[in-house]
């Protein structure tokens, strides 16, 4: 389940790349003055740091997400471990009762 999520999502990463992109503004053109320049690259700092920080509220929310999921996944492991056990336990009666009614029948036949 998490794998399928996983793949879904890496496929996607070049799609929200590029639709991410004109979010930022604009490197400012060569004929602007040095003041419009920097005001601009002070923008583009700004909104870099917005952007480093839901990146990283993000990838915090993801990670929580994730933990709860292996947390779950390794539940469903141990109760399909125990069931396992639970099923080699039948399987291993059911052998010996097989085979104990075989030798009857066979003791039975003999006679």
């Amino acid at each position: 389940m998490a794998a399928t999520w996983i793949t879904i999502a890496a496929s996607s990463l070049p799609e929200i790349i590029r639709l991410a992109k004109p979010l930022f503004t604009r490197t400012p053109p060569i004929d602007t003055t040095q003041a419009q320049r920097l005001a601009i690259i002070d923008e583009q700092i700004t909104e870099l740091q917005a952007a480093a920080t839901r990146n990283a509220d993000s990838i915090s929310r993801l990670a929580t997400d994730m933990q709860k999921t292996i947390e779950v996944l390794q539940v469903g492991a141990d109760r399909m471990e125990r069931q396992l056990h639970r099923a080699n336990r039948l399987a291993a009666i059911a052998t010996t009762v097989a085979i104990l009614a075989f030798a009857t029948a066979l003791y039975a036949l003999g006679r």
